[in-house]
This record gives structure tokens, sequence and C-alpha cells, in this order.
């Protein structure tokens, strides 16, 4: 076996170790989302804290003082509050716009800081409240997100894995064949694919009661989405051979 060949097998073997790993992030990731499920069911249902409940399942209060404003980013800008305040408190919260209490904070502010378990899910001053980003309202959803995102992954490197194995002599003789660089841009867009499945199952659990729509929406919305990939790629592809054929006949188009 030449050295060229060994070494195609050697990257084969590599893309299936990967392919592996990547199903036990799915599958770990696919196990998560009832919990995250029942997180968000949790938060939704949850009430004030009274002086026989436990602080563990409702909302309380602890106060904090605003230690700095700031906002970064450019079009995706985060709106960030640093406060110092009791254990629990987190020194960084992102409360996702500017109104109505961020552009009102200023250092040295007294905030009241809601607290869900561990996640600080709003801050208010003087009966102004504002939400922030810190709730576990769409985990379940990145949860399936990232699932399908690595099973795309994954079905690609094990793809490769095998080609690679069975055609060593042939990889390394003439180069990769066409599948390689057609299935590899079909698992682009096929993880592309998860971002406007994800926004449709963000749409879909919006509401108490419907926890469990969100990722089965995801998952829905993605599965229906893959065939229109492997179609566009198609086209794609054959699209760019007519007119590489085109050119090679007539030449290049006059600009």
């Amino acid at each position: 076996m030449s050295r060229r060949a060994w070494w195609r097998r050697v990257w084969g073997i590599g893309s299936l170790l990967g392919a592996l790993f990547l199903l036990l992030v799915v599958a770990g990731f696919a196990a998560s989302v009832p919990e995250a499920v029942g997180t968000v069911r949790a938060f939704r249902s949850a009430d004030i804290c009274t002086d026989r409940s436990s602080r563990t399942d409702c909302l309380h209060s602890k106060s904090a003082t605003v230690r700095s404003t700031e906002r970064t980013g450019g079009k995706s800008p985060r709106y960030e509050v640093r406060l110092d305040g009791p254990a629990g408190v987190p020194d960084e919260l992102d409360l996702g716009t500017d109104g109505p209490l961020f552009k009102r904070l200023k250092p040295g502010d007294e905030v009241i800081v809601t607290m869900w378990r561990d996640y600080a899910t709003a801050l208010s001053r003087d009966g102004v409240t504002q939400r922030s980003g810190d709730s576990p309202e769409s985990e379940p959803e990145w949860q399936a997100g990232l699932a399908a995102v690595c099973l795309a992954l994954a079905c690609y490197l094990l793809y490769l894995g095998v080609v690679l194995l069975a055609r060593a002599r042939k990889v390394a003789e003439y180069g990769p064949p066409y599948g390689f660089w057609f299935f590899g841009k079909c698992t682009l867009w096929a993880a592309v694919a998860a971002v406007p499945a994800g926004m449709a199952g963000a749409f879909a659990s919006m509401g108490r009661g419907h926890e469990d729509r969100g990722w089965l929406v995801l998952v829905a919305v993605w599965v229906a989405l893959l065939p229109g990939v492997y179609f566009g790629v198609r086209w794609h592809a054959r699209r760019r051979r007519h007119a590489a054929r085109a050119e090679r006949l007539y030449g290049p188009r006059p600009t």
C-alpha cells in the first residue's frame, strides 16, 4: 500500500471515530430534551415565594447594585448590566434591549433581581421591570437544534470514513469522489436549516402548556427542509457543471 493510500485509511478511521463521538453527543442532547422541557414547565408555573414555600421552585427577589452598564456588539447588540450583589446574583446580566429599564440605569442604582433557581430572570427599579435573557425558555429547542446539527455532521463523517477505507487506493490515485463535495455542501446547508427550524420551534413553544411543542416542531420542520436542501444543492451543482461545459465549448461569456 502506498503512503498516500495509507494516510487515506488513517483519515477514514478518524472520520468513523468522529462520527461515533458525534452520535454519542446526539444521544446526550436527545436525552436532555425531556429534562429541559420539565424545567421550562416548572419555570412557567412558578409563583412568587411565600414564607411557607421553598425558594427552590418559586420566584424570589434579591437586592443588588448596578456597577456599570454597557451596550456591546453591532447588528446583534448585548445590553449588559454588571451587578454587585449577594450570592446567587450574577456579575453580568443581558437585558436584551435598551428599554424600558436598561436606558434608565446608571452606576450606583439599587435594583431588585428576580431569581428562579440559578436564573436571574428580570431586573426591577422604581416599579419598572425588564425581563432578562437568563431563563430556561429556549433550552429544549437549543438541545434539539444542536442534536440535529451534530446528526448531520455525524452522517457526513460516516460517509467519509466508509469511502476512505473502502476506496483508499482510488482516492489516493484519482482524488476524492464527487460525493465528498456534494454531501459536504448538503451537510453545511442541513446545519443552516436548523436555524429557521429553531425559530419555528421557539414560536410554537410560546405559551403555558406548549412546552412540548417547540422541539417537536423544530425536528419536524428540519426534517421537512432536508429534501429541499438536497435538491437545492443538486440543482446548483448541475447548473455549475452546465456552465463549465458551455465555457469549454464556447469560451467564457463576454463581460
